[in-house]
């Protein structure tokens, strides 16, 4: 199984959205998607699921090109599903009924209901009506419907949107599942440092266009990551610890790669910062959090702690 997009645009009348955005992903991977709000995110969804018209590109699955005619539709809306709104959920319905109605609809799984609400540790409200649940137990319950639909590309948008800690590890946990039974997953999220958890590829979105794209399973370079204030940076740039390729943060937070260290600047630069007393010095790779700062211009607020 593959799902391949290829060159694809969207626009809305003279305004553009997305420009010619291709990418391609294999069974069994999950997969990152990652840009500020109204960037495109889930328009990219949207075409992907053959919600929205394109201005041009294609969608493969399996090599085989799905157009936007009804017939098309109807069989990649057989292999693809879209995480449901919570809005889209029927107040006088329960949630054993939806995710009945997923299974149903999609992949026949009525036998494993049990199995799906255990998994998710729904069992001591899934027989209430929706219109009592919280905002987090909506959510778990449209997890649940994609799982209980079974199909083996899945669209994501927003996931882990008001769960908990406890749930947002229990989510990925089973997203981590859904990798192993080979499904292909896609995943927007702004929770960063979970998508470095479980993803096996991080897509960021800039301009209009797919930016960058991280491989998180492939080795990936170390940097000195120091917050320093601007007179700290000031007096590690005169003494020439900062590199040509050191990435600045947006909140006084530099990344300094060691690939362009010798082994006796490397001493030097420790023994300096320990000597400044910075408030933050670690040694690993960058994170997407990191990468998301650097490329939006935008501050990581956990950083901020001065």
């Amino acid at each position: 199984m593959s799902l391949e997009v290829k060159n694809i645009s969207v626009s809305y009348g003279d305004f553009e959205v997305l420009k010619d955005i291709s990418f391609r992903i294999e069974e069994g991977q999950l997969i990152g998607l990652v840009a500020p709000n109204g960037t495109g995110k889930t328009t990219l969804f949207n075409a992907i699921m053959r919600f929205i018209q394109l201005k041009s590109g294609e969608i493969f699955i399996e090599e085989e090109k799905y157009t936007a005619s009804d017939a098309d539709v109807l069989r990649l809306h057989q292999k693809v599903t879209f995480f449901p709104d919570q809005a889209d959920l029927y107040p006088n319905f329960t949630g054993r009924e939806h995710i009945e109605m997923y299974a149903q609809i999609w992949s026949g799984r009525e036998n494993e209901l049990a199995e799906i609400i255990s998994r998710l540790e729904m069992g001591s409200y899934v027989d209430r009506k929706v219109e009592e649940y919280s905002l987090g137990m909506k959510q778990r319950l449209c997890f649940a419907m994609m799982v209980a639909a079974d199909t083996p590309i899945m669209l994501m948008d927003e996931v882990m949107n008001g769960l908990d800690p406890e749930n947002v590890s229990l989510v990925s946990d089973v997203l981590i599942e859904l990798r192993q039974e080979n499904k292909i997953v896609m995943i927007a999220s702004h929770l960063l440092d979970n998508l470095d958890e479980y993803a096996d590829q991080v897509l960021f979105l800039k301009n209009k266009k797919l930016y960058q794209i991280n491989n998180l399973n492939e080795p990936r370079p170390l940097y000195y990551k120091v917050t320093a204030d601007k007179k700290e940076n000031q007096l590690l740039k005169i003494n020439n610890f900062i590199t040509e390729n050191t990435i600045y943060l947006s909140n006084e937070s530099l990344c300094i790669p060691i690939k362009d260290l010798t082994e006796k600047s490397e001493s030097e630069l420790f023994s300096q910062l320990r000597k400044m007393k910075v408030d933050r010095i670690e040694i690993a790779p960058l994170g997407t959090a990191e990468y998301y700062s650097y490329i939006y211009g935008l501050p990581i607020h956990s950083f901020d702690r001065r």
